[in-house]
């Protein structure tokens, strides 16, 4: 058995290397007329190298002869069942990073998920934040019910905080400002009094 805490770690220090290998433009969206910020090269080709092995390896497993032979159909069923469900978060996670994006404009925020769906969220509506840097998620919110939520592994955030500085309420834009970059600072050492 594998600890639990050794896979959070692990996750944390991919987070942590995300959010290092970002750029702090986004592309422009002509489209929608802003400014695009999507996940960085290296989230991409994490998610797109694990679906290749996840597919890969669930395809050599069902090439291996006799394999199933001497199961009951149950268990047959169950493993078809279960190949099927890695299959598809083998495929859906890597076009989840390659098609979702937020859209930065003068009078808001445009999030695009995979299937193309927009959620959008008007600057002076933000009325509080959460930054969670375990998920690497940023929860922008206005009132109890609208949420849009980004990743801290979108290339694009100094354009963000560009744009949130002349448009977000100033209170919250310092608040964000401060949480969002001293995000992965380290504590400072105190020296031992002898």
């Amino acid at each position: 058995m594998v600890d639990p805490g050794i896979g959070l770690a692990v996750v944390r220090q991919l987070n942590r290397w995300y959010r290092k290998r970002a750029k702090p433009h986004g592309t422009m969206d002509h489209c929608h007329r802003g400014t695009r910020m999507s996940y960085t090269a290296a989230y991409r080709a994490v998610n797109v190298s694990m679906g290749v092995l996840m597919i890969s390896f669930g395809t050599l497993l069902s090439l291996v002869p006799g394999i199933m032979e001497g199961k009951s159909p149950l268990v047959v069923l169950l493993v078809k069942l279960g190949w099927v469900g890695i299959l598809c978060v083998a495929v859906l996670a890597p076009m989840q990073a390659l098609r979702e994006c937020v859209v930065i404009t003068d009078e808001g925020l445009i999030k695009l998920n995979l299937l193309g769906r927009e959620t959008r969220m008007a600057w002076r509506d933000v009325s509080h934040f959460q930054i969670n840097d375990e998920d690497n998620k940023v929860t922008l919110r206005a009132g109890e019910k609208t949420k849009l939520t980004m990743s801290l592994a979108y290339d694009g955030w100094q354009d963000f905080l560009a744009v949130a500085a002349k448009r977000l309420n100033p209170i919250l834009y310092a608040q964000f400002h401060y949480t969002l970059t001293n995000l992965d600072a380290r504590p400072k050492r105190v020296p031992k009094k002898k």
